[in-house]
């Protein structure tokens, strides 16, 4: 699996605890307990000539040289900050540049993933399962992975993956996102992130303490990282191609769309994602009323004449509590936090910036990955899929499903889609 750790034979490490802020060791061929693999230990005895060890605009990073699927090999960079721990006073805020190192932190483990529900609805089923974070979550999760082939390449096209999940989940990490075939087979340098998902990411009460939009200006804040830094692995900053998956292709559109992010990046491949998705985003009195409903929901102020008082203590409230309530007041088919017109990242809703002109012009490819609604039925469906044997469904289920599965779309098109399955 791509993103286990790469700890070289005999080798051990010490791995800063997330939440208790102590050193563990690890040596090589142990499988670490899931606790926060956050900032590696510094080491001030690297050799200059080392070519896994990279300055970075921050301070110096070691990485690690691996197989890729085909046998070749691939040098990887894995957990390198771009942007401070999101915590305390920043949760809900705008990311802040990461700090200066002194010495070469090791960016060999893969980093953490950001705090997010984790599916249990069909116990272990691996199609389930495989979406689930593969390493610890917390709130401190704002890193890079890189990945270069060997030989290291000069001015190699630069692919930036942005993992989708609605919004409220996903991480980079994950194995079917293994970037080591993509970098040995077609000799680019691939990057992806971890950006801020869930509430913790994406709650909006137009204030300067929830701003909104957090994990979009993560995803700014990485790729300017990216155009800083990536000529040190081998990567030409003018040939960055970004590329996503569902809330990952949103992400990418709205990029082309935001003008902070437009001269960030050259080209862009949108995978079943685009702004104008009915579920992409949302009003900011929607977005008001979501945030104020999950302060409730945690025992916070939830009056609109408080929205400080509710920031403040939303807070300071446990992370994971707030992921696990945001969807008791959702209907079917909504995600509870995404992206708004905030006047900062959006100044204005995606079909009026489509209709004006006013969007990145380059290359673009787009399409759909086949019968990826599937995925989503067997969730908003299971009454009917919990028959064991011979499933039938009557006219007026279908009929019925048909209605809450596309809740955004007219008579006219309701029609088509049962003409198209009848």
């Amino acid at each position: 699996a791509f993103f286990t750790p790469y700890i070289g034979h005999g080798e051990s490490v010490r791995i800063i605890d997330a939440e208790l802020g102590t050193l563990e060791h690890v040596h090589s061929g142990a499988t670490p307990r899931r606790r926060g693999l956050t900032r590696r230990e510094s080491n001030s005895d690297a050799n200059d000539n080392d070519p896994l060890v990279v300055n970075t605009d921050k301070g110096r990073i070691r990485g690690i040289t691996v197989d890729a699927p085909s046998g070749k090999k691939v040098d990887v960079w894995l957990g390198i900050p771009y942007a401070q721990p999101p915590v305390g006073p920043l949760r809900f805020r705008h990311p802040r540049p990461a700090e200066k190192w002194t010495g070469v932190l090791n960016t060999t483990t893969p980093p953490n993933s950001c705090v997010q529900i984790v599916d249990t609805v069909f116990g272990d089923f691996p199609g389930a399962t495989m979406w689930n974070p593969n390493t610890p979550l917390s709130e401190d999760c704002l890193y890079i992975n890189v990945v270069s082939p060997r030989p290291r390449p000069k001015n190699a096209a630069v692919m930036l993956w942005i993992f989708g999940g609605g919004f409220y989940s996903g991480t980079a990490t994950l194995d079917v996102y293994d970037h080591r075939a993509l970098a040995s087979e077609e000799n680019v340098i691939v990057v992806s992130l971890q950006y801020r998902v869930a509430s913790l990411g994406f709650l909006f009460l137009g204030t300067p303490e929830a701003p909104g939009n957090a994990g979009l200006f993560d995803q700014n804040l990485a790729l300017r990282w990216v155009r800083d830094n990536i000529h040190r692995f081998g990567g030409d900053p003018s040939r960055v191609t970004l590329f996503g998956e569902s809330a990952g292709a949103v992400s990418v559109s709205l990029h082309l769309l935001s003008a902070l992010s437009r001269d960030l990046f050259q080209r862009a491949i949108l995978q079943s994602g685009s702004p104008t998705a009915p579920w992409a985003l949302v009003s900011r009195e929607e977005a008001t009323l979501r945030a104020l409903r999950l302060a409730e929901a945690v025992g916070c102020p939830h009056e609109p004449s408080k929205l400080s008082d509710a920031v403040e203590c939303l807070r300071g409230k446990d992370p994971h509590v707030l992921v696990n309530n945001e969807w008791g007041t959702l209907g079917i088919c909504e995600f509870p936090f995404v992206p708004v017109v905030d006047g900062a990242f959006l100044d204005e809703t995606p079909q009026r910036s489509l209709a004006s002109g006013r969007f990145k012009k380059t290359e673009i490819l787009t399409g759909s990955n086949t019968e990826e609604g599937y995925y989503f039925i067997i969730y908003y469906l299971t009454e009917l899929l919990r028959k064991e044997e011979g499933v039938t469904v009557t006219r007026e289920e279908f009929l019925q499903a048909v209605r809450e599965l596309n809740p955004y779309v007219n008579g006219a098109a309701r029609q088509a889609i049962v003409f198209e399955y009848t």
